[in-house]
């Protein structure tokens, strides 16, 4: 149940018409500081991890074409020494992300439960998907050039995809699918249920990014 003090205003006119955003699917887009001066070590131990991981490569040969990521080999990324700076920033758009819907942070706290890397050769596409079990997942790019893949989020609310209003002006509020255009340096963290995809890349150049989950756990009592 949403009270009056936890509604959020979207917009009212000068006849007091109020329109509410009921049940509203946000994200948090930001840039992380650090990222000019720590670009080069990054992308580089994320193609040692690349050219280390045989099990990996052998996975995304079959299952991942044009492509690599470590989603099924190597996930635990957040321990790596290299990503420490990244992964700390991460933290601190998470809990950004939940204080901003008044979550429960100071009974439990965000676990990061995985964080791995992808690289996203010519004609590499990604399929819809979730991140079931955790409560954040998100993107950040390492290197993205200019016309790569474009990321896209589709409207959860099954029901709009049935008869959906025609539309005067297609706005990331009222699209049944919104895309957004990556940029080095950038991170959108987003519900893990809200089901998205990567577009096929058209261009020569090769797409980095790293993918990462939250779970949000109660805090121990010790």
């Amino acid at each position: 149940m949403v009270t009056d003090e936890g509604a959020f205003m979207a917009d009212q006119d000068q006849n007091d018409k109020a329109l509410r955003a009921l049940f509203p699917t946000f994200m948090l887009e930001a840039d992380f500081p650090g990222f000019q001066q720590e670009k080069d070590a990054l992308l580089r131990r994320v193609y040692a991890i690349r050219d280390e991981d045989e099990a990996g490569r052998q996975w995304s040969a079959q299952h991942y074409p044009h492509g690599y990521t470590s989603y099924h080999s190597q996930d635990k990324l957040y321990s790596d020494p290299v990503f420490k700076n990244m992964v700390d920033y991460l933290f601190a758009c998470a809990y950004d992300f939940g204080a901003k819907q008044f979550w429960d942070l100071d009974h439990f706290e965000l676990i990061m439960t995985q964080l791995f890397c992808n690289v996203n050769g010519k004609d590499c596409v990604h399929n819809d998907h979730v991140h079931p079990y955790s409560q954040i997942s998100g993107v950040i790019y390492l290197k993205a050039d200019a016309g790569t893949s474009t990321i896209h989020f589709n409207d959860p609310r099954t029901a709009r995809w049935i008869v959906p209003a025609p539309l005067k002006q297609n706005r990331p509020e009222n699209a049944l699918v919104t895309t957004l255009r990556p940029e080095e340096g950038k991170t959108f963290l987003f519900p893990s249920w809200l089901e998205h995809g990567v577009a096929q890349n058209q261009i020569e150049g090769e797409r980095v990014s790293m993918s990462y989950n939250f779970d949000l756990r109660m805090k121990s009592s010790k």
